[in-house]
């Protein structure tokens, strides 16, 4: 069966595939979105939900650098969404701390902080009874201080790719969920078709917006790409009234609290293949870590867990950039534990790479070429 060609086929259908799909249907491509399950069924729907622009990611760039330009232009992207489309994503900039539990820690955030201070970007250190003055529900006993940063916010995951893949539609974007990509079809050294249980789909360019199964995608076009599975396991309690106000980073595992009251405690990257099960130690551990930090959780039921695959590149940073060969293949994969952080960066970057704009950042830091040996994987 052939169906109707398009500009550009996504696949993929979390937070990123979705992202790609509306900014790219904006700037006026035809795109049909291609996905295995639904919308924000792996990945994008089993994390915490965090949006943090100052974190443990900033000590690699003492100074704001493409990994925050990215995580700003997503930041700033979700101010605006739910009014675009109608859907309440529920991102809420409520400020988060950075924590510190040794002096060697301590300087690493101080001196990132300098740097991103010296760029405009709100950090303020804080010590010990800063932290608790910051989010008095957390437990801060062994904490010897941190930095807080009011940008720093969270959302909910889900609710953000059911608005991106609303908004994808609106603008036209054709979505072939419960459909597999069989093949790529290539001729004369680019891509021409994708070959999916739907149907044929010719096209002048696709994404591999594919997560976790990104090596697998890569590989029906002869493009080894390094990405594989890594689990990060969540817990969710009862709600509550709000008592957490800030989000934290630094101590695992992670909890923030929703809207609705409940709090989501997650954490683990741990690399187990394609093995999705939750594991009951890690559950235990994660209770013992969250009581410990956050004591008013005591006595909280647990109302649901879950695990989720990250698509984790050898550093745990994106791969964003389009291939000389075949050319017409353009990745957009390897988020890691960010890809909310990042999802609406990645669709404007992207959409930069397949409609001739200049790119709004530097793109040697999402490239294939900062691996050495990227065919041995992550």
């Amino acid at each position: 069966m052939t169906l109707a060609p398009s500009d550009v086929v996504v696949i993929g259908g979390g937070a990123i595939g979705t992202a790609v799909a509306y900014s790219l249907a904006r700037a006026g491509r035809s795109v049909t979105l291609v996905e295995r399950r639904g919308v924000g069924q792996e990945a994008s729907g089993a994390n915490v939900g965090l949006v943090t622009l100052f974190s443990g990611h900033s000590f690699d760039e003492p100074d704001p650098g493409p990994i925050y330009e990215l995580t700003r232009a997503s930041a700033d992207a979700y101010l605006a969404l739910g009014d675009e489309v109608g859907i309440d994503i529920e991102y809420e900039r409520c400020g988060g701390v950075v924590l510190a539990e040794s002096e060697d820690k301590l300087r690493l955030i101080r001196r990132a902080a300098d740097g991103y201070r010296r760029h405009g970007v709100p950090v303020e250190m804080l010590d010990a009874a800063g932290v608790r003055d910051c989010e008095p529900a957390f437990h801060h006993d062994g904490i010897v201080g941190g930095a807080f940063c009011p940008l720093n916010g969270q959302l909910n995951p889900l609710l953000l790719c059911r608005a991106l893949a609303q908004g994808a539609r609106r603008h036209g974007v054709r979505m072939l969920l419960g459909t597999t990509v069989h093949a790529i079809a290539c001729e004369g050294g680019r891509v021409r078709a994708v070959r999916t249980s739907a149907g044929d789909l010719a096209c002048e360019l696709v994404v591999n917006a594919a997560g976790a199964w990104a090596a697998e995608i890569g590989a029906l076009a002869g493009v080894k790409v390094p990405v594989k599975p890594a689990r990060g396991q969540i817990m969710l309690t009862e709600p509550a009234p709000r008592f957490i106000h800030r989000v934290l980073s630094g101590a695992e595992p992670s909890a923030r609290q929703t809207r609705r009251g409940n709090v989501i405690v997650g954490g683990t990257v741990e690399d187990v293949g394609f093995d999705k099960r939750v594991a009951a130690p890690t559950v235990a551990e994660f209770a013992r870590g969250a009581l410990e930090r956050f004591p008013r959780l005591r006595g909280f039921g647990v109302i649901r867990t879950w695990a989720g695959l990250r698509p984790a590149s050898p550093d745990h940073k994106p791969i964003i950039q389009l291939l000389d060969e075949p050319a017409g293949l353009c990745l957009a994969t390897g988020h890691s534990r960010r890809g909310i952080c990042y999802a609406a960066g990645t669709g404007r970057l992207v959409t930069d790479l397949l409609t001739g704009r200049a790119p709004f950042l530097a793109l040697e830091t999402f490239g294939l070429g900062r691996f050495a040996n990227p065919e041995e994987g992550a």
